[in-house]
């Protein structure tokens, strides 16, 4: 069987030309989305993040969301569907956004599962805070206040994502001692040593028949996923130090392409050869939300 080709679409070109590259844009939020039997099932939230994100005119949000729709629809024969990219930002001084669109796997990386493993790179607010002024024109940079960025908005996944890719660098020198199958994820901590998130997901953590995920409040990346989960699930947000992933019963990511995965060897010491992690489970928690994913969006 013949493989699907990836292809793109922008509003500078259609789908003529190469798209420039992430390093391009000055500013930038991306938003990564999951097409599946003709739909993209979490497309309300992407276009509400992206629109509290970067205040886009509501013409080009329309324009965005039809060309999302359009998308789904020329996938809808993809069997395994496909991750859609979806950028907004400036380049050269001229507000542009585009879509990558690429068929997933036959046999999906996280199928196994995940090997989490901390990393010593620590995320800043800065890291999620989003560059355009709220409630601004579309592509009107942010004027920091006080030379921070606090008053704009929080939880935002950018195009600027230098602090998530030096983590992943601490995971490559690790990957060949990575147990075959398991996809590696990093898990990132703020300063003051609070957990806060994987390098592309959010955190689930079961204990004594609850789910907690990771306060996001000052900085990390609020994602659609854990937000659809939220609202059919109990999960409750606070703060997480490393002993409480230590205690966890079951421990899972999750974000808007993979779904839930579960965590089956965790590292909490950085460095450290996958020979000294803790193994874990696929346990009930996991299966039960897993199986309304399945049910309720692909």
């Amino acid at each position: 069987m013949t493989s699907p080709s990836p292809f793109f679409v922008s509003s500078t070109g259609g789908t003529a030309g190469p798209l420039p590259s992430d390093a391009a844009f000055s500013a930038g939020v991306l938003e990564t989305m999951r097409a599946q039997g003709g739909i993209i099932p979490l497309l309300a939230g992407h276009m509400a993040r992206l629109a509290r994100s970067a205040a886009p005119a509501p013409s080009t949000l329309e324009t965005i969301h039809a060309q999302a729709i359009a998308i789904a629809q020329q996938t809808a024969g993809w069997s395994q569907g496909a991750r859609v990219r979806l950028r907004y930002g400036v380049v050269q001084d001229k507000t542009i956004w585009d879509f990558a669109v690429v068929p997933l796997e036959l046999k999906s990386p996280w199928a196994r599962g995940v090997a989490l493993t901390l990393c010593s790179t620590r995320v800043t607010e800065e890291a999620s805070v989003s560059p355009f002024a709220t409630g601004a024109a579309a592509g009107e940079l942010a004027e920091p206040r006080n030379g921070t960025a606090q008053d704009s908005l929080r939880g935002c996944k950018l195009l600027q994502r230098d602090i998530y890719r030096r983590a992943e660098e601490e995971l490559g020198a690790l990957s060949a001692d990575v147990d075959n199958g398991l996809f590696q994820e990093g898990m990132l901590q703020d300063s003051a040593g609070h957990v806060i998130e994987g390098l592309r997901s959010n955190l689930l953590v079961w204990r004594n028949g609850h789910w907690i995920t990771p306060s996001l409040r000052k900085c990390g990346v609020r994602g659609v996923m854990l937000e659809w989960l939220a609202g059919r699930v109990k999960i409750r947000e606070d703060d997480l130090l490393i002993a409480d992933i230590e205690q966890a019963e079951e421990l899972a990511v999750c974000n808007a392409v993979r779904g839930v995965v579960p965590v089956v060897q965790l590292s909490l010491e950085v460095g450290a050869p996958s020979g000294t992690a803790r193994v874990l489970k696929n346990g009930p928690a996991t299966r039960s939300v897993q199986a309304m994913i399945a049910d309720a969006l692909w």
